[in-house]
């Protein structure tokens, strides 16, 4: 984590002046070694760092690319290049050209990477199976070699250093906020994003005809939705049921029969259904808004009390909405959206406090709002025999911690990036699909990522 903070305050110096993130190009970066420094911070590479030998000046890059991937007549803007010597394939390089010789520059990319693979299989399987493993990314002008353990969050401290990776401060987002940015209890300063219409879906009607058994005034629209909700209750609620066992039953529909609508982030134009209950009763699928509003007006139906919270995610960037249940007089906090990657019964998010909420990356208007803190019906309080073999997985986050929780983020948006990776060896180290939470709606330091892996990977 010291590591962590002396990067941050050697980016702070290191930047120029600040610009709003709206006033940047989304693929204009600050400056290569900057990029790769961003990239070395996250792949918690530290019981190496002092190995690293550096390529800064742009004569030394110049001289390297000619000389190790055998690129000649092609100007570089700038680059860096951090690489290990000896027999370890550790390398990271961050380089700008003009776009007409970035085809020239991946293919010389690519064709070191081969070479660089027969230089140590035979000897260093391992060291191989990095350079197997390796990525060529490009974004517009830019391109960077990744050789290292960690190739998503490699990918991510690349993203980091483009207009859209910079807060207001001139700070990557990815590093977190600015302190002055942050109330006395550490939670972010909470300001609306306002990137897209967060209005809840207005069910009055829809509810009113629930308990008048009367839908004649209903639209055609409003009958579907009402008819649905109604298949879904008689499916898993009973009247001998708990309010908390309501709420479990519903939730767990929700993860077993919707799915998230991916056309928010691949062509930003999911339909306005998918905003709706409309989305996941009928459609089978919607975006964290129509998650939340379906969730609540079936539990609603189902006479527990519960809200949709409209906050953001991904450090402000992006708006999100999940929900808060009231069980016994004491709220708790539930994020359909963010558990539905989990499948049934696998859930982080489900009756959590508004402080858990908080240290994974969700902002709200915290004053306006209750604050859920109860723990009867939170999942890691019930024996292993109520939570039916649930796996639940929780940490306690400082107040440092939550500087990192844009890397999970990053996970579930990597599908709309705009980096492209120009090559890799394997497939599957590819950028990732998203973690169905989109654009809209997140997390985690990179010293975790190993830790948490298997609990989180999916």
């Amino acid at each position: 984590m010291k590591r962590i903070l002396s990067l941050l305050l050697a980016l702070v110096l290191l930047l120029p002046g600040c610009g709003s993130k709206a006033e940047e190009d989304s693929t204009t970066a600050q400056d290569a070694e900057t990029i790769t420094r961003v990239m070395l911070a996250f792949l918690d590479e530290n019981e190496e760092a002092d190995d690293i030998t550096w390529y800064r000046e742009l004569s030394d890059v110049e001289s390297y690319i000619t000389d190790c991937y055998k690129l000649e007549d092609v100007p570089l803007s700038d680059g860096a290049i951090a690489r290990i010597e000896g027999a370890r394939a550790f390398e990271l390089a961050v380089l700008q050209v003009d776009e007409e010789n970035m085809e020239m520059m991946t293919q010389a990319l690519q064709e070191y990477l081969l070479s660089r693979k027969g230089d140590f299989a035979g000897y260093f399987p391992d060291q191989a199976e990095l350079v197997d493993n390796a990525l060529v990314l490009t974004k517009g002008g830019w391109a960077a070699l990744s050789i290292c353990r960690n190739q998503e969050a490699a990918q991510f401290g690349f993203e980091s250093g483009f207009g859209d990776g910079f807060n207001a401060r001139g700070i990557p987002a990815a590093l977190g906020p600015d302190p002055e940015d942050l109330r006395p209890d550490g939670r972010l300063i909470y300001k609306d994003p306002d990137i897209e219409d967060m209005t809840p879906y207005d069910t009055s009607a829809i509810l009113a005809a629930w308990e008048s058994g009367n839908d004649s005034g209903l639209s055609r629209k409003d009958r579907k939705i009402l008819n649905a909700a109604k298949s879904v209750l008689e499916e898993c609620v009973t009247p001998d049921m708990s309010d908390y066992e309501k709420e479990e039953a519903l939730y767990i529909w929700l993860s077993r029969n919707v799915r998230y609508d991916t056309s928010h982030h691949n062509s930003k134009e999911a339909p306005r259904t998918s905003y709706e209950p409309y989305g996941p009763l009928i459609n089978g699928k919607g975006v964290c808004l129509g998650y939340a509003t379906a969730f609540q007006l079936l539990m609603d139906m189902a006479g527990v009390e519960c809200m949709t919270v409209t906050g953001a995610s991904n450090l402000m960037m992006n708006n999100h909405a999940w929900n808060m249940v009231k069980l016994n007089g004491e709220w708790y906090c539930a994020d359909p959206t963010w558990d539905n990657r989990h499948g049934p019964g696998h859930f982080t998010y489900f009756n959590v406090t508004s402080q858990h909420m908080a240290d994974t990356d969700h902002q709200w208007d915290y004053d306006n709002t209750p604050e859920a803190t109860a723990a009867a019906h939170r999942q890691e309080n019930r024996p292993p025999a109520q939570a039916g073999g649930r796996f639940s997985f929780y940490w306690s986050f400082s107040f440092i911690s939550r500087y990192m929780t844009a890397f999970w983020a990053w996970r579930r948006f990597s599908a709309s990036s705009k980096i492209s990776p120009a090559w890799a060896s394997k497939a599957s180290a590819v950028i990732s699909s998203p973690r169905w939470a989109g654009r809209q709606c997140c997390t985690m330091q990179p010293s975790f990522v190993r830790a948490i892996s298997s609990a989180l990977i999916w």
